[in-house]
């Protein structure tokens, strides 16, 4: 279930339902409709541990900047929810002027009161995550450093899904005589939890971008 909370009218409204942070041995982009209107365009706003490509930083450098207020009100929200395991990363619309925010189960009181901190000008989307984001992210990690984990199986990268709804892992290559589909069956029985859809691709080797 999705809430929508604008400063403005200081209300909840109740909608249809509804992290990002990648692991590497890398960021992310998801749409996310607002109630009663089109769908708006988000990107995911890296957690300050996350790596970033090269082609994602391009990509962000030719949108429209975050204006101070607004940049300023994600760092006091990462900062002070950034630990909590039902807190998922924000994503703001390309036009900046809506922020979706991924959260497990029901909003807790500091989210609220954060979110009614707001800018007047930004409506922002609390958007209930399927699963508890800092579970999935610690899964995308264990799949990353856990050597071996599928036989004949080199993972290059893993994150959770923008929306909280599963894990994707990035494979260096696809071993012969095997499918996507079946190596995220085999992803999700080696982690012991195959209640979490797990998608596999394959990334080839993941370089970070660190300068």
């Amino acid at each position: 279930m999705r809430y929508t909370v604008t400063r403005r009218r200081r209300w909840l409204a109740l909608a249809g339902i509804g992290l990002c942070a990648v692991v590497a041995l890398s960021g992310c982009a998801a749409p996310a409709p607002l109630p009663g209107g089109p769908q708006v365009e988000t990107e995911m706003l890296p957690l300050e541990d996350s790596l970033v490509i090269k082609d994602q930083l391009r990509e962000e450098l030719a949108l429209p900047p975050v204006d101070l207020e607004t940049m300023q009100w994600l760092d006091r929200l990462q900062g002070e929810l950034t630990g909590d395991r039902n807190f998922g990363s924000p994503a703001i619309s390309k036009d900046r002027s809506a922020v979706t925010i991924i959260w497990y189960g029901t909003p807790s009181a500091r989210l609220e009161e954060l979110v009614a901190e707001a800018p007047e000008k930004l409506t922002v989307v609390i958007q209930r995550a399927v699963f508890r984001p800092a579970e999935l992210n610690e899964l995308a990690l264990r799949a990353v450093t856990t050597e071996g984990l599928v036989s004949g199986v080199q993972v290059a990268m893993g994150s959770a899904t923008p929306d909280a709804s599963g894990v994707t892992i990035g494979i260096v290559e696809l071993p012969a005589g095997r499918s996507l589909e079946q190596l995220g069956t085999a992803f999700a029985q080696a982690l012991q939890r195959p209640d979490v859809p797990i998608a596999v691709e394959v990334s080839g080797m993941v370089v970070p971008f660190n300068s």
